[in-house]
């Protein structure tokens, strides 16, 4: 699984999630994904997960769910999206 979540937060990246992060998160970020761990930093990676933007323009949205999947595999709680509707007032 460790593979899995580290393509994906990789993907998640590259689609703009987390590019509201403050500069020391993000340097955190790449850190734990460029290091070859000698322990698994699923659970880290998977902590940043919870602060994505998934309603970048870029973001394919599939990978909320793939998200979720791992998540739920991982027996963590899901990422919870609401999306407002543009008629409410």
């Amino acid at each position: 699984m460790e593979k899995q979540v580290a393509f994906l937060t990789r993907n998640l990246l590259m689609g703009g999630a987390f590019s509201h992060l403050s500069i020391g998160e993000a340097i955190r970020l790449e850190k734990l994904l460029m290091n070859k761990p000698e322990v698994d930093q699923s659970e880290q990676l998977m902590q940043f997960w919870y602060a994505g933007n998934y309603f970048s323009l870029q973001m394919p949205q599939h990978l909320l769910h793939e998200c979720n999947l791992l998540l739920l595999h991982a027996g963590k709680p899901m990422i919870d999206v609401f999306v407002a509707d543009v008629y409410e007032a």
